[in-house]
């Protein structure tokens, strides 16, 4: 009965989903403190348009930020979301220390014991304010692990023709 089959996988939403199908290809979810050189490379960001790829705290402080302390995106009801920025914010400070990338990684790792908060100096148009983000889950990047004894779908699907 294909109606059937297919009214209810795409139609509801089972326990485990969507992370059961993955598991089904013998692969998990899980996350690493290093971000992959997939991520990295994804399509959209540098190259000759000239596009900047901004700097990816979205799994821990959801959000993005550009080499210049602009925000590009804050996830919605993400640390960086419940601490109040809004994307188009620039981060001028990081624990009072001018903005890097590095400065605001080594912050979010430093508060993996929840014991150095991380705080950042925001400017929007002529204010500024300072902001406490409430994470300490230190650096988030999500990668795909193989479950041992069970057959690697996912591979022979990829796999090139």
């Amino acid at each position: 009965d294909w109606a059937r089959v297919l009214h209810e996988r795409l139609d509801t939403h089972r326990p485990g989903a969507p992370l059961d199908g993955l598991a089904r290809s013998g692969w998990t979810l899980a996350w690493t403190d290093k971000e992959t050189e997939f991520a990295k490379n994804a399509e959209g960001w540098g190259g000759a348009d000239g596009h900047e790829r901004p700097a990816d705290f979205a799994y821990s402080l959801g959000l993005l930020v550009f080499g210049d302390g602009k925000i590009d995106t804050v996830l919605w009801d993400s640390p960086a979301f419940k601490a109040g920025l809004v994307a188009g914010e620039t981060v001028i400070a990081v624990n009072m220390e001018a903005y890097k990338d590095e400065k605001l990684a080594a912050a979010v790792t430093a508060n993996k014991d929840g014991h150095a908060p991380v705080q950042i100096l925001v400017r929007d148009d002529d204010r500024f304010r300072t902001v406490t983000i409430d994470w300490s889950g230190g650096l988030r990047y999500p990668t795909l692990e193989r479950i041992d004894g069970t057959p690697d779908r996912l591979s022979a699907i990829y796999a090139p023709k």
